[in-house]
């Protein structure tokens, strides 16, 4: 696919996105996941603060869907999101130097918005009572997945517990945490809760 095609299409699926399509937002996330990620990881240098980053910039894409329409480089639009969520992050951490400067346009783009940085923050504490509520087992088993990194099999022999017993845990607190932030008035495309339990 040439470059200009790639753009096109990509417009299309910002477009689409913005209606709330989210089998364009699972195309979108599948197409920049593995693109951003070493980029995310040279910034902040960790794999697991880099998984949390591209959350962010995939929960910030999909709450501020609304303006994606108007993007004209979608492509650049969200290596900039990446950037500017990768060095907020190295702001805030004391363990780790950015590895470039932080721009005077990094600081602007951060200050526009007080409207989506409000929702963006209501949603991941909305994300983070979701699994608090979780039942106790697939709370323990979601916590051993997304904080500590285990994949079912390590999960499983740790808890005395099958595989196949982590995996349907994990499939149901999916779907529980999606029921209950649409509860709440958010709605998540199933990619990005499932980002959630990696």
């Amino acid at each position: 696919m040439s470059n200009r095609q790639f753009h096109t299409d990509l417009k299309l699926l910002f477009s689409q996105i913005a209606q709330g399509d989210e089998t364009a937002f699972e195309q979108v996330f599948h197409e920049f996941v593995p693109k951003l990620m070493p980029v995310i990881v040279k910034i902040v240098g960790s794999e697991v603060a880099a998984k949390d980053v591209l959350q962010e910039v995939f929960l910030y894409l999909w709450i501020g869907r609304e303006a994606l329409s108007d993007i004209q480089r979608p492509d650049d639009w969200i290596f900039k999101i990446a950037f500017n969520r990768s060095y907020t992050w190295v702001k805030q951490s004391s363990k780790v130097k950015p590895s470039g400067p932080i721009t005077n346009d990094y600081v602007i783009s951060q200050s526009h918005q007080p409207d989506q940085t409000f929702a963006f923050q209501e949603t991941r504490r909305l994300l983070f009572l979701a699994a608090q509520s979780l039942p106790p087992q697939a709370r323990n088993i979601f916590q051993l997945s997304r904080e500590e990194g285990l994949n079912p099999a390590a999960i499983a022999s740790e808890l005395n517990i099958s595989v196949q017993t982590v995996r349907n845990s994990l499939v149901r607190s999916v779907k529980f945490i999606k029921k209950y932030m649409a509860r709440q008035g958010v709605i998540l495309p199933a990619s990005l809760v499932l980002y959630l339990l990696k």
